[in-house]
């Protein structure tokens, strides 16, 4: 679930940025004015954006990263204390992170973003530098379009290093965090919220350990309670679509999700067709479980998580079934073979002796037909 509601997303404008070089090749970062007012914007905030679906984390406790942050916010105190925050900001990541071989040339952006109810945040976006070939027109003596003897615009190509592209692999790293408020007597109402995107993690981009020690953050939901989330959310869809769903889903949706669990790695928020498609052998990207599906994962507070399963292990099964090659079936509970009341006992020849024990016959009728057996 994200850390702003969508109106407050939609809203989000960005209020003061700057931006200094983090070269891995450089000990120190080579600081860049602001750029005021702030450029490209919208651009800007749809990176934003994007890293407002990402993991969420919290400080850990004695963090002076939130301290440092807030000092950054406009009405803290009398000095403008903007652009030396992005300073110390942009050292502690060279210091924290330096170790990390990922690591590519970029810069690290740091902004000043204000919500719907003019409530201030900071977004913090490691950008990796990508060449790129621009192209325009060639210009002659006269400052016209050259052109060529068939009355063709000649293109000039350009290689461009420094650039902000919309690959979402280019924003290496980014973390919006939003302020807990502070009430009369400076107590803190709750605690500051922090929302992460990590592209240069493992699959389930969780914040590297270089990245998580530089913003001093931990998961606020461990994996295990991630995946007991993740199952409560599948079961009350699988409940809530009975009659969609393969009838061995409908009748033990938590077996079928658990057994799922166990044949999967994790689970992305970007991709549940994955994973309710395993459950239910399949599904399309419009039916409406997926709806559900997305409705129940924000109830549980994991619409925006992608985590690798723990803890989850099937439930033994409840029952058996013998059925032997002459056609005799029996049906019985695991219970009573554990107890001794049902007993296979291997012969010889390959064949079995079935023992039934029992203080009494509930019933000893007699049937027109055999009762189906489910498969």
């Amino acid at each position: 679930m994200s850390i702003l509601t969508e109106s407050e997303i939609l809203e989000l404008t960005i209020e003061r940025m700057i931006f200094h070089v983090v070269d891995p090749e450089s000990d120190d970062p080579v600081f860049l004015a602001e750029v005021s007012p702030p450029k490209c914007a919208e651009f800007f905030i749809e990176r934003i954006k994007e890293t407002l679906r990402g993991a969420q984390y919290l400080f850990l406790p004695g963090a002076g990263v939130p301290s440092l942050l807030r000092r950054a916010l406009p009405g803290r105190s009398n000095v403008d204390e903007f652009v030396k925050v992005s300073h110390e900001l942009s050292e502690r990541f060279k210091e924290k992170v330096k170790q990390d071989k990922r690591l590519a040339s970029g810069v690290l952006m740091f902004f000043l973003v204000k919500t719907t109810s003019d409530e201030n945040l900071v977004a913090i976006v490691k950008y990796e530098h990508q060449q790129v070939v621009s192209y325009s027109y060639a210009l002659d003596k006269n400052g016209d379009v050259a052109l060529d003897g068939e009355g063709n615009p000649v293109p000039d190509l350009e290689t461009l290093i420094e650039t902000f592209t919309q690959d979402r692999k280019a924003m290496q790293k980014s973390a919006v965090v939003r302020f807990s408020n502070i009430n009369d007597v400076g107590q803190e109402v709750e605690r500051d919220r922090v929302v992460v995107v990590d592209h240069s993690s493992r699959k389930y981009r969780d914040a590297t350990q270089h990245f998580s020690n530089f913003l001093d953050i931990r998961r606020l939901l461990e994996p295990k309670e991630l995946t007991k989330r993740l199952e409560e959310a599948t079961v009350e869809t699988i409940k809530a679509h009975v009659d969609e769903v393969p009838p061995e889903v409908a009748k033990a949706p938590k077996r079928f999700v658990r057994e799922t669990f166990s044949r999967l790695d994790g689970f992305d928020f970007e991709k549940p067709e994955e994973f309710i498609g395993a459950i239910i052998h399949g599904v399309s990207s419009d039916s409406p479980i997926l709806k559900t599906f997305e409705k129940n994962t924000k109830k549980h507070g994991i619409s925006t998580e992608a985590f690798e399963f723990s803890g989850a292990v099937p439930p033994p099964a409840e029952y058996r079934r013998i059925v032997t090659n002459e056609g005799v079936s029996i049906l019985f509970s695991s219970s009573h073979e554990a107890d001794g009341k049902v007993k296979k006992h291997p012969e010889d020849n390959g064949g079995f002796t079935i023992t039934v024990k029992s203080t009494g016959l509930y019933r000893d009728d007699e049937l027109e037909k055999m009762p189906r057996i489910p498969d």
